[in-house]
């Protein structure tokens, strides 16, 4: 009779503790593992490189697509999702906007619009959900 009754215990008491040690009122996510860097040529980086481009694009004034001259620096960083900080040059191509496929777009070579930017993106990512969510963006003419 002493066995189901500590058995119900230890599932009553197995809850109660995981909802104590959880601080539900600052709703913070755990870091599992912090930035660290990441080869460029990573599939899930290429990924995120090219929803962060199609987002920059779509958020653009400018009349042409841009496209990816250079990838940086890649890092990630675990939390409930896969966190990409990914550092991009971007150029102007020959492709006016609105345009959906870029693959036959190259970079602008008339002078008067050739531009570069520099980009840092923060894309969160479940890639096998192809979930993307573009965190944070800042852009630098150089």
């Amino acid at each position: 009779m002493t066995k189901p009754l500590w058995l119900s215990l230890i599932l009553f008491i197995i809850p109660v503790a995981l909802a104590v040690g959880v601080d539900q009122s600052k709703n913070e996510v755990k870091t599992q593992r912090y930035f660290e860097s990441i080869n460029t040529s990573n599939a899930n980086v290429k990924q995120c490189v090219w929803f962060a481009m199609k987002e920059y694009n779509k958020g653009s004034e400018d009349k042409y697509v841009f496209l990816v001259d250079k990838t940086l620096h890649a890092k990630l960083e675990i939390t409930d999702r896969l966190e990409y900080h990914i550092d991009v040059q971007i150029c102007r191509s020959n492709c006016k906007k609105p345009f959906n496929n870029t693959e036959n777009c190259i970079p602008q070579n008339n002078s008067k619009l050739k531009k570069k930017v520099n980009c840092s993106f923060l894309v969160g990512a479940l890639p096998w959900n192809g979930e993307f969510n573009l965190l944070h963006k800042e852009c630098k003419d150089v």
